[in-house]
């Protein structure tokens, strides 16, 4: 299990008026209430077909570096500026390691595709403790093509949600309310992993697991949230889906078992390359799994589009994240948490 910091605190990221005047209700009122939405959001989303327990996966996974114009370009056209969705800070030197209205990113205009913008944005603006930290600029830029893949698989399901709406009124302040249902959480551990990752002795699993791999390395253990950290109230269901075993070099046939490990490399890209499948991603990622920061040209791309694939949202996570751009985009107001947008 990795578990490379603790849960944060919500009061680290949620504005100083969201606390104001909650100090002189008790705490165990304060809890019992807690567990009261808790109890009623699980019923709320079960009603809907959601899994309340591990919602904050697929929506969390999808938010965490979305911008304004990328909202407008796959999902609502007019939608305003200010709008309640939370992302990660790109500044990642900067204090607030959350931003509570997706930015405006400032893309290109002088580009037609957004392709063309988001690698100018990316060529122009980069540095060391921009966006993330401990990759290069290519890696930064193919990770955000891979959240627009995203996008574009879950913004069907948004349409299809817009044309036939969702009638229960309780369903939105469920999955509006992004400190009960764990959503924030979740992305003060993203950010986390983006900012510190390089500092710590297994950065680069922890990267994978928490950043591109989401949960596919872990061992996901009753719960645990996926970078790090207890969702309380919840209870994690996703499975494991990738092993971390890979061929030993023993030391008296290091020589034999490294020219199996490199035929079995050039085999399994091999396969990949002819059926770019979760299976085959698997495979390929078990024996030369991408390292952070080596991406440059041709050698090193197989294993990173199979990580790429392998990251990408299943079914029930990208309809989870559809459901969450909805609420936020369509039934704004509908959140319990008064404040914390303000």
């Amino acid at each position: 299990m990795v578990q490379a910091f603790p849960q944060t605190d919500q009061a680290e990221v949620s504005s100083k008026e969201t606390t104001e005047g909650l100090d002189e209700i008790p705490t165990d009122a304060k809890e019992n209430e807690k567990k009261g939405d808790i109890a009623r959001c699980t019923e709320v989303m079960a009603n809907n077909q959601l899994n309340f327990s591990n919602f904050w996966h697929g929506a969390a996974h999808g938010i965490h570096s979305i911008g304004l114009e990328e909202i407008r370009h796959f999902f609502e056209p007019d939608a305003p500026e200010h709008i309640k969705i939370p992302v990660v800070n790109a500044d990642l030197s900067a204090e607030e390691m959350i931003v509570f209205h997706a930015p405006l990113r400032g893309y290109d205009e002088d580009f037609k595709t957004m392709a063309m913008k988001v690698m100018a944005f990316f060529m122009l603006h980069d540095k060391p403790y921009f966006y993330q930290q401990g990759v290069n600029t290519l890696e930064k830029v193919t990770h955000q093509y891979h959240m627009h893949e995203i996008y574009s698989a879950a913004a069907p399901i948004y349409r299809k949600m817009k044309e036939d709406p969702p009638t229960d009124p309780e369903l939105c302040p469920c999955v509006n309310d992004v400190t009960l249902n764990g959503i924030l959480t979740e992305l003060v551990n993203i950010a986390k992993q983006l900012k510190y990752f390089a500092r710590q002795p297994r950065a680069v699993k922890i990267y994978i697991d928490c950043i591109f791999v989401h949960l596919s390395y872990i061992d996901i253990k009753e719960g645990q949230s996926g970078c790090g950290g207890t969702l309380k109230g919840s209870t994690v269901e996703r499975p494991s889906r990738l092993t971390t075993s890979r061929p030993s070099l023993s030391r008296g046939r290091g020589k034999r078992n490294v020219e199996n490990t490199t035929e079995m490399i050039t085999q399994y890209e091999k396969e990949y390359l002819a059926d770019s499948s979760h299976e085959n991603a698997q495979k390929l990622l078990n024996v030369n799994p991408w390292k952070p920061n080596t991406l440059v040209g041709p050698e090193q791309w197989i294993s990173h589009e199979a990580m790429l694939t392998w990251s990408m949202l299943e079914e029930k996570e990208l309809n989870d994240f559809a459901v969450f751009m909805y609420c936020k985009l369509n039934q704004p107001d509908l959140d319990h948490i008064k404040d914390l947008f303000d």
